[in-house]
């Protein structure tokens, strides 16, 4: 160990106490003067580092030195995370990353484990770098956030100059973030896809067709050939079929299919396109406010006998899609390779 040296700045708080027994110097010349039972507990490599004999010039009176290559601001966060004292405020991945950096060379678990909310404070602004933090240490619940945040990117963009994270993680960790955002991609289709909620789902508009008896009054969108008294730019489209099962007045269980309007169609066929760069609820629930959709509900707006209800019905149908996506996604997994298994219970 090294004596201590005058060219020093003076200890900062509160890593200043006169009574400390081992003081550790940064590589810009501050000293934190702290004491070996928590550091030696804290950090196996500095419980190995404090058993080496102390410098017999040093000075018996003055606690060992010991010079670090770390810099004031990163020791600070560090011991910080470690000692009972006030947690750092830290709000850069720079500074997660040097923290992080110091935590594995000098083996020091708990400080990983007490960034886990810093990381998550900062999640929202760097979901990308923060998962790959999470892929480096296995953290599997930030993981799997920062990849459902990567969802309201319009598609998933790696930075011109590679983060320092990229440096650590294996490709898989890359992969494996694409191949879920794929997978989220698929489950939103397929719930645009799946409209049978659309007559005879658990909703206001369903039960109202059920008490009318008449499919055609739940949405305005629902063409009915007895019924032919839209505009002529307002015509049936066969390629979306909504089946309609309801119970006659004799008992029985019927089924009739119904065209919808090509406006309604094409709002569909809109809200597809978006999800395929955006599997997001979000993405259905804003979609009318989008300007290029716009259109779409001018067309509706120009038939007589839709202009009353369409944006009405069009919101009320975009709101119980969205929960239809949301749902779908949210049971896409991110298939992590560290992820803990749940074994099934064994047969007695």
């Amino acid at each position: 160990m090294a004596s201590q040296s005058t060219a020093t700045n003076s200890p900062r708080a509160p890593f200043d106490d006169e009574d400390a027994d081992i003081v550790f110097r940064s590589c810009d010349n501050v000293d934190f003067r702290l004491y070996r039972v928590i550091i030696a507990t804290a950090s196996r490599v500095m419980h190995d580092m404090l058993t080496l004999p102390s410098d017999p010039s040093a000075d018996a009176a003055s606690p060992p030195v010991v010079p670090l290559t770390e810099t004031a601001r990163t020791l600070e966060n560090v011991f910080r995370l470690c000692c009972p004292v006030e947690h750092p405020t830290i709000t850069t991945l720079e500074d997660v990353h040097a923290v992080l950096e110091a935590a594995r060379k000098y083996e020091m678990p708990a400080v990983t484990a007490n960034l886990r909310w810093v990381i998550k404070l900062i999640l929202p602004k760097e979901p990308l770098r923060v998962y790959g933090i999470a892929y480096m240490l296995e953290m599997e619940d930030v993981a799997r956030e920062a990849a459902k945040l990567l969802l309201e990117e319009p598609s998933l963009h790696l930075p011109t100059i590679a983060p320092p994270e990229f440096q650590v993680i294996p490709a898989l960790a890359i992969h494996t973030v694409h191949v879920y955002r794929q997978k989220c991609v698929e489950a939103a289709l397929r719930a645009v896809d799946d409209l049978d909620w659309v007559l005879n789902g658990d909703h206001e508009r369903a039960r109202l067709a059920i008490k009318a008896g008449k499919a055609m009054i739940s949405w305005c969108w629902i063409s009915d050939p007895n019924y032919n008294d839209h505009a002529a730019s307002c015509a049936a489209e066969g390629s979306i079929q909504l089946k309609w099962t309801y119970t006659s007045h004799t008992g029985g269980r019927m089924q009739t299919s119904y065209s919808t309007r090509r406006w309604f169609v094409s709002h569909v066929d809109a809200i597809k396109s978006a999800l395929a760069s955006r599997p997001l609820g979000q993405t259905v629930r804003t979609h009318l406010a989008d300007g290029p959709n716009c259109e779409i509900l001018s067309e509706a707006l120009s038939c007589h006998r839709c202009r009353p209800a369409a944006y009405v019905d069009l919101t009320l149908f975009d709101t119980l899609l969205a929960g239809k996506v949301d749902a779908a996604v949210d049971k896409v997994k991110l298939d992590l390779p560290f992820a803990r298994r749940v074994s099934a219970p064994k047969r007695k």
